[in-house]
C-alpha cells in the first residue's frame, strides 16, 4: 500500500494518532504495515501470540 505524505515520516502511529511510547503494546497491521496500540483496537498483548494475522479496520475493508 502506498505511503501518503500524511503518513510519510511524522512520528504518529495508530488510529489515536500519537507518537511511539515503548511502554505501549503495538500490534502491526499485515495489510497497511501501519502500527497500532493494542488497547486502541482490542488486542490485548497477552492474547497477541494467538493472533496470526492482524488488519486494521482500514484494511478490512479492502
Amino acid at each position: 500500500m502506498e505511503q501518503t505524505q500524511e503518513d510519510a515520516g511524522d512520528g504518529l502511529y495508530c488510529i489515536c494518532r500519537t507518537s511511539y511510547d515503548p511502554s505501549r503494546f503495538m500490534i502491526a497491521c499485515d495489510g497497511c504495515d501501519g502500527w497500532f496500540h493494542g488497547d486502541c483496537v482490542g488486542v490485548a498483548e497477552k492474547d497477541s501470540d494467538m493472533v496470526d494475522k492482524y488488519y486494521c479496520k482500514r484494511c478490512e475493508g479492502l
